[in-house]
């Protein structure tokens, strides 16, 4: 089948039904739903693509899996370095311009490794069955959504001794399939897709073994439920200078309910192997961080454009020269960033079972780089736009007439620009640095492919201490380790 464009996207979504709640109340006719609209707005974008004449060869690649073209950032499983760098420099371009790249190629990739992993230890059938699952999302060009991360209760107990259902866990087998129950949070985009995949987030015990599971469905399976959150946008449906990129592509997020969900056998890639779950979350670090350390050097590069736009239409620009120095600075973070992306991409190796899999250690080591400066970024947008983008007049008010004059004769800026292109350059400055959009922005840098702790443990139990102390003991003229 053919790459869908985002009509086609839109339309094939349509013959699912998928259980939805938000605020509070279950929402009929999901996909016209207007709060729903700029995820799908997102997620279309990211069809459209593969269309566009500057990305389509770079965006589309074929597979010999299905002997078709498919979507290089969606469903492609890399194979090659060349690959993996051509995946994270397609990742900055897409999240410059759209925050997101929705990297469901590095989620197949991941699964791809780890149940070939488990198949080896234990034997059976779970890697050919997400082959098969694979094929099926690209011959359908497909998208999932990832159904990954545990609400953790306790944190110090493992799943097994907590009092209520942390995860998702296995709660009956049989000839058929498994029966599941639990949740997940952090679910990206919510319903907006057509199958939902489900992967273990850590270490478990053999006491935990009913949390070992990994499995798709459709995203209307019965029992399947999101409470979706609203995307960031405008507060008011007739203002379109505020918010804009929140109120065109802002995206839902949600908590996935388990309510007793049968999975047939064949949609099943881990169910029980405890010592086998962790190998899922190791890949994700690895895999997915690579792509991180893209993703960022995008926003930072969105932050660094917003910026000098700001500076430029409040009659400054780059000839002054602290402002020249931030910008530079917000440059450099971004390249830092794209470099060790494309280094990890080079520094990795080819795993066993055919993945391309980057280097652990300069993938993170870039991702907790560029994670830790996201505040720093924001701090460095508010000073170089100044503080009008949180206390100028709003958009209701400009389009009142007798404000409207005040506010073109007391708000101009640089003459190069008309007040109302001033004050849209700072709604942008305003909508990424002060508004709901802020913190969804930040969850991106932070917490988004996991905490910059989480990143630190993998640099740490990656690199190579004690080669470097042996050096070390080699010029203090003791060789020998103590």
């Amino acid at each position: 089948m053919a790459i869908k464009t985002s009509q086609e996207f839109r339309e094939d979504l349509k013959r699912l039904n998928p259980s939805v709640y938000m605020l509070g109340e279950k929402v009929e006719n999901v996909w016209d739903h207007p709060a729903f609209q700029s995820t799908l707005n997102l997620l279309g974008t990211l069809h459209d693509f593969s269309f566009d004449e500057e990305f389509k060869a770079r965006s589309v690649v074929h597979s010999p899996l299905v002997n078709e073209p498919v979507r290089r950032l969606n469903l492609h499983i890399q194979t090659t370095a060349e690959d993996s760098i051509e995946k994270c420099r397609l990742t900055r371009e897409v999240t410059q311009r759209r925050i997101c790249t929705w990297c469901g190629s590095n989620i197949l990739c991941l699964v791809w490794a780890a149940t070939y992993e488990a198949d080896r230890t234990h034997g059976g059938e779970y890697h050919q069955r997400f082959v098969e699952f694979a094929r099926h999302l690209m011959r359908n060009d497909s998208n999932i959504l990832l159904g990954m991360m545990d609400p953790k209760g306790d944190r110090t107990l493992p799943p097994s001794r907590q009092k209520n259902v942390t995860g998702v866990k296995v709660v009956r087998r049989d000839a058929k399939g498994i029966v599941v129950r639990g949740a997940k949070v952090h679910t990206s985009y919510g319903c907006c897709a057509q199958e939902l995949l489900v992967l273990p987030c850590r270490a478990l015990g053999e006491d935990d073994r009913d949390y070992a599971v990994s499995f798709a469905v459709p995203s209307d399976t019965p029992g399947v439920h999101f409470v979706c959150r609203p995307a960031p946008g405008r507060n008011r449906a007739e203002d379109e200078m505020e918010c804009p990129i929140g109120s065109a592509i802002g995206a839902v997020e949600g908590m996935t309910v388990f309510e007793d969900v049968f999975v047939p056998w064949d949609r099943v890639f881990l169910c029980g192997e405890w010592d086998m779950a962790a190998r899922f979350p190791y890949f994700f670090g690895n895999i997915q961080r690579q792509s991180k350390c893209s993703c960022l050097a995008g926003h930072t590069d969105l932050v660094c454009g917003v910026a000098a736009l700001a500076a430029e239409v409040n009659g400054l620009g780059m000839k002054v020269t602290h402002i020249r120095d931030k910008i530079t600075r917000l440059m450099v973070e971004a390249e830092a960033a794209h470099g060790c992306a494309l280094g990890a991409a080079v520094e990795g190796g080819l795993h066993e079972s055919g993945v391309w899999v980057p280097s652990t250690l300069t993938a993170n080591a870039g991702l907790n780089y560029i994670k830790s400066l996201a505040g720093e970024h924001i701090q460095l947008l508010h000073d170089i736009a100044g503080g009008l983008i949180v206390t100028m007049p709003t958009e209701a008010d400009y389009k009142n007439p007798t404000i409207k004059a005040w506010m073109d004769e007391f708000l101009c800026g640089s003459s190069r620009y008309t007040t109302q292109e001033r004050l849209r350059a700072l709604h942008l400055a305003r909508e990424i640095a002060a508004t709901n959009f802020t913190g969804y922005f930040m969850g991106w840098a932070v917490n988004a492919s996991g905490s910059p702790m989480a990143a630190e443990v993998m640099v740490r139990s990656e690199y190579d201490l004690k080669k470097r102390m042996d050096i070390a003991r080699n010029w203090a003229g003791f060789g020998t380790e103590k």
